[in-house]
């Protein structure tokens, strides 16, 4: 019996197996994992990544709603703007982003009048990527919006330590890049 009143949702749960109670015993709510205390979260660089990109995303969204496009729209302009003509897998690699999401968000911006896609003509499977107009046209309006938000987040920060800051990260993506 508990002396816990029914509606409590911890009352209701059922009891661990054996060997999770045992771990549960060694490591309580609250307390890190063993061995895994000497992990604290804000040493770890790529936790700083997530926040940065969180927060960025979260605040661009916010800016780029007046221009009827978000954060994932923006990345694929900013892409095709840089690589007119870029093939799928190009765009994939450089926005990072899987193939089956580009291929939605890109025919919503085709219907949107953002992008086009034509037969590539070399290849009838493969498709040429480009912005068009009205495309090209919102990148240059959104740009200074986008411009602002990265000097935001580099208040404080002076252009040689962001040209040696891009360069370590510039490495650290290429460790990470896959071979395949």
């Amino acid at each position: 019996m508990t002396d816990r009143a029914p509606t409590d949702p911890k009352a209701r749960r059922p009891a661990p197996p054996p060997a999770a109670a045992s771990h549960m015993a060694a490591s309580p709510a609250g307390a890190p994992a063993e061995g895994a205390d000497a992990f604290p979260l804000r040493d770890h660089l790529f936790y700083y990544f997530s926040q940065i990109m969180a927060h960025r995303n979260r605040r661009l969204n916010t800016e780029l709603k007046p221009f009827g496009v978000d954060y994932a729209r923006w990345r694929i302009m900013a892409v095709l703007n840089d690589q007119p003509g870029c093939s799928m897998q190009q765009l994939a690699d450089t926005t990072s982003v899987d193939r089956t999401s580009l291929t939605h968000t890109l025919k919503l911006m085709e219907a949107e009048g953002l992008v086009s896609r034509t037969p590539r003509a070399t290849d009838r499977r493969s498709v040429v990527l480009g912005l068009t107009e009205a495309g090209s046209r919102l990148f240059v309006r959104i740009l200074p919006t986008v411009r602002a938000q990265t000097e935001l987040a580099l208040t404080g920060i002076g252009a040689g330590e962001a040209e040696g800051l891009m360069r370590l990260l510039a490495r650290m993506a290429e460790n990470l890049r896959d071979e395949s």
